[in-house]
């Protein structure tokens, strides 16, 4: 068949919808003899290797110099060639370009982590495969199968590429990763009717990135590569766009004003200074000084510090960041959109109920070890389960299905030995579960003499059959049940009991299953085993779930209080959604849940209008999520989507901020997601986001104490001039001055006390920037108050105490700006609050930092060798008083100015 023809056709075709003959017509491939080894050739020639989509990355290099398109990083580089090249201020040039490319590698290494997600997808598929080609089976490189290749599949293998299934025995799919949902899903050949089916209930089809956990069988290749359903994942995360987070467009914007503002005013002093008769090259000079001194070329430094301080404290709470700028995202995050597997619950198939006759039914909290039953029919219940079971334990974990490897942990939970269980009851034959009869059976050999423990005498039957199943198929071939007793006859009257007590509990969304058992005389050799199943002694049920987490709940409670709307998205089925939703209280009242079927139907526009009153979605699909979220975002919320599966990750990349899973996660949600919980505890995640809100509030504090610090140079260098028509500060100190007031004390404000109301504030808004008009008028203010002190020293030290001096004013009015800016990292700490008013305590590194500023700062007016390098001169007993003095003054005029604002803000709302 030409590829074109076979694209054309297979691009929109429902392959579970055909039926064999045409899907194996349609490949041209055969049943049994599979692809000639020609074909195959020719095939992998035509359609490509069967691999994910791989894109040629971007060089590193590229990526690198990308982290320098940026307006201020233009400016800062300008003045550092400036600096160098005409100022001749080496050191100043080497200090700017130090920070501008640490900047740059710290942004390339976060950008350069980011394309490796398309490297685990990649991983994900399978190394090799067994398949057969012109009728012999061989094992090949999984990229070298094409469509029409007919696979091998067994328990344990994962599916190297989309197949349709051709026959099965007892085949069942873990497909968790890829839909969501945590019970194993049985695959049968039958044709299923009906278009646009969600993965999940394509039960004749297999996957990409899944794995067989029992039985075995074969499939026809229908997809390949980028084709498959994985590949397509592959693709939405290589079309999601990267956001930047609200604090990074707030800080570009920030820093793209300030730069603005700079340049103007080196402007108007340039231009005011030569039209007073000064020099137009010393003037050019003094305005590059000057733009030193405005642009905080610290910020971008100083943020990224504080983010990796605070990425430290959230991996001491097991919530690892992958991307600094996204810690704050979290912290004012609105909506959380969560995967219900393995997130809300466990991930772990578990026994809730176990109901005998005649005996009070047994519940089980699934924490730990039980009291197991001593009468017989518990016993025999207990017995069936694990031995009528695939499931085995290795190295202190349960491998196989997952409803099976529950049974073995309801048994281990309550005591009872499968190993002396196996050992007194040898398996001799099995029959396989089938959908058809809906029900397993194994055969063991029965003790020569004595009676059993866990039954009643055998009688001298050799053999036992023991069955489990769906209860109604299971009750159907019964006619006896088991009772503390003994065995008795079952009447018509209790089966219709037993049925309606297995639609009560599968109307709980329990799975249940029933067991059942029959002595034989001989196993028969010329009949079918499936014939046996018949006059079935009853011996009881067990109703199981995939729970929640215990701590899932006061998560849960913890983030209605803060204000965040938890929101449920799942794979599996719309009766066990709804009862999980229920039990955790995210389906209340006025909420509503809705199918991927019915959200199918719904276009973006009309899903946004009702997103926030759909609190659960179950059966939805990868790009059902993308779109979920798409919705929020357009309510002008911030999304975060945490997830451990495949079927994840687009919608981890879409969202403001992904959480992947690190335990049970794969690589392909960790590595698409901004934040990885290190335990897989959804309550992580609440302490993620108070640790968020406090980091932001931190950030708060000292971009606030970084900006009014610039501001008080750029009054103190531009008000000097014009009065004194000299520079006040030199420009190797102004840059000395941003490095020591900008690195410790910034650094230390980052890491203050949370506030005590943290959790209890709404999300904060994204579109509410760091600076408001208000707070830049405050900041403007603060930055006046600072400046008057350093301008009343500069002054004085020039017209009254050194007159003759520049150098010794300049000393003074350095010292006293250097000063009063590190005592009011101290202001800083809070809007409000005045220094009387704050613990001291609360934050030890403060004190710590502004010492170690001081003593630096003493070393640059102290030290003749430094002295020189900094231009720095001996200012004497009185120089000090001054500069002591009037670094004082501001900070208190500043505290007194707090109290002010207080009462105006009091006054207002009364």
């Amino acid at each position: 068949m030409e590829r074109k023809e076979l694209e054309n056709k297979g691009r929109d075709i429902d392959w579970h919808a055909l039926e064999v003959p045409e899907v194996l017509d349609l490949l041209g491939t055969s049943a049994s003899q599979g692809l000639s080894e020609e074909e195959a050739s020719a095939r992998l020639h035509r359609y490509g290797h069967n691999r994910i989509r791989e894109e040629k990355p971007p060089h590193p290099l590229a990526i690198f110099l990308n982290q320098f398109r940026d307006f201020m990083i233009y400016v800062l580089l300008a003045a550092a060639l400036v600096s160098g090249l005409v100022l001749r201020e080496l050191l100043d040039a080497a200090v700017i370009m130090c920070i501008v490319v640490a900047n740059g590698i710290l942004g390339f290494v976060q950008e350069y982590r980011a394309e490796k997600a398309l490297e685990s997808l990649r991983r994900l598929s399978a190394p090799t495969a067994r398949v057969i080609r012109g009728g012999n089976e061989r094992i090949i490189p999984s990229q070298d199968l094409v469509p029409g290749d007919l696979i091998l599949l067994e328990a344990g293998d994962r599916i190297p590429a989309d197949a349709r299934v051709l026959e099965s025995h007892g085949l069942r799919a873990d497909e968790a990763s890829l839909t969501g949902e945590s019970d194993s899903v049985e695959k049968r050949p039958h044709t299923l009717r009906g278009e646009d089916l969600p993965l999940g209930d394509q039960v004749n089809m297999v996957f990409t990135g899944t794995h067989i956990v029992h039985g075995r069988g074969s499939a026809v290749v229908v997809e390949t590569g980028k084709r498959t359903q994985l590949g397509r994942i592959a693709e939405m995360i290589g079309e999601a766009e990267e956001e930047k987070t609200p604090l990074q467009r707030e800080l570009a914007r920030t820093g793209k004003r300030i730069a603005l503002l700079c340049l103007g005013v080196c402007a108007v002093v340039f231009l005011l200074g030569g039209l007073r008769g000064q020099e137009w090259s010393q003037m050019f000079l003094f305005s590059v000084s000057l733009a030193v001194a405005a642009i905080p070329e610290g910020l971008p430094a100083i943020v990224t510090i504080a983010l990796a301080l605070g990425v430290r404290r959230m991996a001491d709470r097991n919530a690892l960041l992958r991307r600094l700028p996204a810690v704050e995202t979290l912290g004012c995050a609105d909506v959380i959109c969560t995967d219900k597997t393995g997130t809300l619950t466990r991930n772990q198939m578990m026994v809730q109920e176990i109901h005998i006759p005649g005996l009070p039914p047994l519940r089980l909290s699934g924490n730990g070890p039980g009291q197991a039953r001593e009468e017989p029919a518990f016993q025999a219940l207990l017995a069936t389960a694990v031995l009528c079971n695939d499931a085995r334990e290795q190295g202190g974990e349960f491998l196989g299905e997952g409803t099976e490897v529950g049974l073995l942990r309801m048994a281990r939970d309550l005591g009872f030995s499968r190993e002396e269980a196996s050992a007194l009851l040898p398996r001799v034959e099995e029959i396989p579960f089938e959908s058809e009869r809906k029900m397993m059976s194994t055969i063991h050999a029965l003790p020569g003499e004595g009676a059993l423990p866990f039954v009643l005498p055998a009688d001298g039957f050799p053999y036992l059959l023991l069955c489990k199943g769906a209860p109604e198929a299971v009750l159907e071939r019964c006619d006896r049940v088991m009772t503390p007793e003994g065995p008795r006859e079952l009447s018509g009257e209790e089966r219709e009991h037993l049925c309606g007590l297995a639609e009560d509990m599968a109307g709980r969304s329990l799975r249940t299953l029933a067991f059942a058992c029959r002595f034989l005389e001989e196993i028969p050799k010329e009949v079918p085993l499936e014939g046996l199943e018949r006059s079935l002694v009853f011996l009881g049920m067990v109703g199981m779930m995939d729970p929640p987490r215990p701590e899932v709940f006061e998560a849960l409670d913890k983030c209605r209080r803060a204000g965040i709307r938890v929101v449920m998205i799942t794979g599996d089925h719309a009766a066990t959604a709804r009862s999980i939703a229920s039990e955790l209280g995210i389906l209340t009242p006025g909420k509503e849940m809705i199918t991927g079927v019915e959200l199918a139907r719904l276009s973006e526009e009309e899903l946004a209008e009702r997103v926030e009153d759909i609190a659960v979605y179950a059966r939805v699909s990868p790009a059902d999520k993308v779109k979920i979220v798409r919705a929020w975002k357009s309510r002008g919320k911030t999304v975060a989507m945490t997830g451990d599966g495949v079927n994840d990750a687009p919608a981890l990349k879409s969202a403001d901020i992904g959480v992947a899973m690190g335990i049970t996660g794969t690589d392909v949600s960790k590595e698409a997601s901004d934040m990885v919980l290190a335990d897989d505890n959804f309550a992580t995640i609440v302490n993620a986001v108070e640790e968020g809100r406090v980091i932001y509030d931190n950030l708060k504090k000292f971009i606030y104490f970084l900006l009014s610090c610039n501001m008080s140079e750029v009054a103190t260098m531009f008000l000097g001039m014009l009065l004194a028509s000299v520079t006040p500060l030199r420009a190797v100190q102004i840059l000395w001055m941003n490095l020591v007031t900008d690195g410790f004390p910034a650094m230390a404000l980052g890491v203050d006390t949370p506030a005590p109301d943290i959790m209890s504030r709404p999300p904060r808004d994204p579109s509410e920037g760091i600076l408001s008009w208000e707070k830049q008028a405050y900041i403007i203010l603060q930055g006046a108050v600072l400046s008057l002190g350093a301008l009343t020293a500069f002054l004085v030290s020039r017209y009254v105490m050194f007159p003759s001096h520049l150098a010794m004013a300049q000393t003074v009015t350095f010292t006293t700006l250097v000063f009063s800016q590190l005592m009011h990292a101290f202001n800083s700490r809070s809007e409000t609050l005045t220094l009387a008013e704050m613990p001291m305590a609360g934050n030890r590194a403060l004190p710590a930092a502004l010492a170690a500023s001081a003593g630096l700062q003493a070393l640059v007016v102290t030290v003749p060798p430094v002295m020189r390098l900094f231009g720095t001169a001996d200012i004497g007993a009185a120089g000090w008083g001054l500069a002591l003095a009037c670094s004082l003054f501001p900070v208190a005029l500043i505290d007194r100015l707090k109290v002010l604002r207080r009462k105006g803000r009091h006054s207002s709302r009364a």
